[in-house]
């Protein structure tokens, strides 16, 4: 069985199929634009148009996802009088002829390094994708973690500072405001106001001191949210991705402060970098898909299923 998997974004769509030995190929990306679910839709059905030798199409793409009904409930960037709900599993199988499955691409994120990335053998731990915002999925006991509605994981909406930063759905001092690499850039910005992005932020570091105090007290506030987490789920590990932690010195910044606190439930966490890049959402995509074929009697459940490390 052949699975076309699609991440749908804003800017590109890419895709792959995947084989029964969890090989990619035909890796080919397509440009896309933002816009509202149909439009984002339609750019999916043209990538999926490209292939023909496929059984199954599975598709991440952004929105909060009801994954048993493959409706997205809403999205973060609704568009002016874009339909909060919108039947995009219905969609894309009317038109495909094939088996269709849907799920938000943070979940879907998760799902693939859970299954064929970093976390791989860890059947409780959390993945979080710091960029514009932060990203975040949740396994526990080997199963994604989706809540009542299929939207829990929303790792950035969790507030940290009460009364603090304005975010979207009055989301005042949400974690996302302050750990999210734009929040960085943000606050770097008032050190070295011509500063463009992260990376320029990094290669500046050497003449500019005073941005090193800007990323001690963004990496606090990641490490603030990744304490709350520990406290709550009691995860085997954290999986980070984003383009910034694919730094060394970043990531061994946020290890030395998280393990610098004395509490036990820190004790044997591991905090590991996220290994597939921009592929994670295939990979995951394709998980669930194979997950809810072996499973259609359970709609509600999403497992991971666990492969030795």
């Amino acid at each position: 069985m052949k699975i076309l998997t699609l991440d749908v974004g804003g800017t590109a769509v890419k895709a792959a199929l995947l084989d029964e030995e969890n090989r990619l190929s035909d890796v080919r990306e397509f440009p896309s634009q933002p816009g509202p679910a149909p439009v984002l839709v339609q750019h999916a059905l043209n990538a999926a148009g490209a292939y023909d030798d496929y059984d199954v199409l599975a598709v991440s793409m952004t929105g909060q996802i009801d994954h048993a009904t493959q409706t997205v409930l809403f999205r973060s960037t609704l568009q002016p009088g874009e339909k909060p709900e919108y039947p995009v599993g219905e969609v894309l199988r009317q038109d495909v002829g094939k088996p269709v499955y849907v799920l938000n691409d943070a979940n879907a994120a998760t799902l693939g390094e859970g299954c064929f990335g970093a976390a791989r053998g860890c059947r409780n731990f959390l993945c979080l994708t710091y960029g514009t915002g932060v990203g975040g999925g949740i396994v526990l006991d080997g199963n994604l973690l989706t809540g009542h509605r299929g939207i829990a994981g929303e790792i950035g909406y969790m507030v940290t500072h009460v009364g603090g930063l304005d975010g979207k759905y009055d989301q005042r001092g949400a974690y996302q405001q302050y750990a999210s690499t734009t929040a960085l850039v943000r606050e770097g910005r008032r050190v070295v106001p011509e500063l463009e992005n992260a990376r320029q932020l990094f290669d500046w570091l050497p003449t500019a001191p005073a941005l090193q105090r800007v990323v001690d007290n963004w990496v606090d506030e990641i490490v603030e949210g990744l304490r709350s987490l520990t406290y709550i789920f009691d995860p085997e590990c954290f999986v980070l991705g984003g383009g910034v932690m694919e730094r060394e010195d970043v990531l061994e910044q946020v290890r030395k402060r998280y393990y610098g606190y004395a509490s036990p439930f820190m004790k044997g966490v591991e905090l590991v970098r996220a290994q597939l890049g921009n592929r994670a959402g295939m990979y995951g995509a394709a998980a669930f898909a194979r997950w809810a074929m072996a499973h259609s009697d359970d709609t509600k459940r999403i497992g991971c299923f666990i492969s030795e490390k």
